[in-house]
């Protein structure tokens, strides 16, 4: 009984099942369960039959793979797969008219070299090389006959008919191929080769490239060139005679596809379970670790909560830099120790008033504007650390002596709390929008603006 191409596939997965206990076992000699990839894909064939359009896209049709490979943490790895799939080859020319379909089927056993190690957890291209030997079998037709079963014959004015070209039969009618492959090619020994055999051994070579999805799962992109040690693929060799005269190399093809690769090795995650890397503790002494103070600031590292303080400066009980006036610098850096509650200073803990830069402000106001923006940027990080800051300023404006100052029309759409007064806040949101030039206001509004915020009451 002659076997289809599904039943070829079942038989030879059931004689590669044993294979696949052998070579899946670890260091230990335990069975790890292998590598299955599942590719879709394209063939495209090199012969006889349209030799000189290497890779036609047109005529390629697809083809199907297994592919069984062992568990491995290693570059190199080796396989069993299985490949199936049909192409066709046509060639129409004035004096050659050929065409041919074949079925493939081939297993090999291949190698694989990948050329980024699998133990790179950042990594999820994995380019490789693959090489090995194969067996291919194949059953190649020729659509030679119309349904009624005459011959084609194709004359030099580029029709087809179904009585041989003469200068006496011009009114002929024309016909049409039907591409219904009837003829078996070999059946027809139209060379006079004889029952040749439709088996032959080849070699795959190819690149590719692994796209890693998950631990367990990948997509694989590949091209692999199968060569072949016959030339009958397409029915036709150098053996051929007139039109049937084929060129002297073997047929080869290529197999380009996507396939989706699982590992069955892989161990499974559980759900709310991670492989995380647990280093190795032994020998290590907790009791020293435990009294490292690496600043010299008395604090134990494990207890320290700033572990960069000078060794010379007092800290808390954590290891924390004291701030005696609670301006946001530590003493050790702090040049004006006894700063007044919720002043405005610099890195160096230096106070800075409103006055003081509007009074370099009233001197020079393009040079005093990286003053201004200082002054700023330090409110900004006190009201980041006392929230109340801003509603105090508020006040102290109000209780200031003098009618309260009338924001102008123009400005008034800085004042986004309605308060009737440009806060330091504000100020210092209309500076960045004016440096990103998306503000509204020219040159001499916005200097005036920051007059006005320095002189309102």
């Amino acid at each position: 009984m002659k076997l289809n191409i599904y039943n070829k596939i079942i038989v030879a997965l059931l004689l590669l099942l044993p294979t696949v206990t052998t070579f899946g076992q670890d260091s230990k000699g335990k069975m790890v369960l292998p590598i299955i990839t599942f590719s879709q894909g394209v063939m495209n064939f090199n012969g006889d039959i349209g030799f000189d359009k290497l890779n036609q896209p047109i005529l390629a049709h697809s083809g199907f793979e297994i592919g069984i490979q062992n568990h491995t943490e290693g570059r190199l790895s080796f396989g069993l797969f299985l490949l199936s799939g049909r192409m066709t080859g046509e060639e129409s020319k004035i004096n050659r008219n050929q065409n041919f379909k074949t079925s493939i089927f081939s297993e090999s056993l291949r190698v694989k070299y990948e050329w980024v190690s699998n133990k790179r957890s950042d990594q999820i291209l994995f380019p490789y090389l693959t090489v090995g030997l194969e067996l291919m079998s194949f059953h190649t037709k020729a659509d030679l006959k119309d349904a009624n079963g005459n011959p084609y014959f194709y004359w030099t004015d580029g029709t087809v008919r179904n009585v041989a070209q003469t200068e006496l039969n011009n009114s002929v009618p024309q016909t049409h191929r039907d591409y219904n492959y009837e003829t078996d090619v070999r059946d027809a020994n139209l060379d006079g080769q004889g029952k040749y055999s439709e088996n032959s051994f080849g070699i795959p070579i190819g690149l590719g490239v692994r796209f890693k999805i998950t631990n367990k799962t990948s997509l694989d992109f590949s091209s692999v060139l199968h060569t072949s040690g016959t030339d009958y693929i397409d029915g036709v060799t150098s053996k051929g005679k007139g039109e049937r005269h084929g060129n002297d190399g073997n047929d080869k093809f290529f197999f380009t596809s996507v396939g989706f690769k699982i590992d069955l090795g892989v161990p499974r995650v559980r759900s709310g379970k991670t492989n995380k890397y647990v280093p190795d503790v032994r020998g290590v002494n907790f009791d020293e670790l435990s009294s490292d103070d690496a600043d010299g600031d008395g604090i134990s590292d494990v207890k320290d909560d700033s572990s960069a303080t000078p060794a010379s400066n007092l800290v808390d009980e954590n290891g924390k830099p004291l701030d005696k006036d609670d301006d946001g610098i530590p003493d050790y850096r702090d040049k004006e120790l006894n700063s007044e509650p919720y002043s405005v200073v610099n890195e160096d803990g230096e106070t800075i008033t409103e006055a003081m830069v509007e009074e370099h402000f009233r001197k020079d106001s393009l040079a005093a504007l990286p003053a201004v923006i200082e002054y700023l940027r330090a409110y900004d990080k006190l009201a980041e650390r006392k929230p109340d800051v801003e509603q105090r300023w508020s006040s102290q404006k109000s209780q200031s002596a003098g009618n309260h100052s009338v924001i102008p029309e123009i400005y008034h759409r800085l004042d986004a709390d309605t308060n009737g007064y440009i806060t330091p806040k504000e100020i210092s949101l209309a500076i960045d929008e004016y440096m990103s030039q998306k503000s509204p206001y020219s040159v001499q509004q916005f200097f005036d603006l920051i007059d006005f915020f320095f002189i309102q009451k």
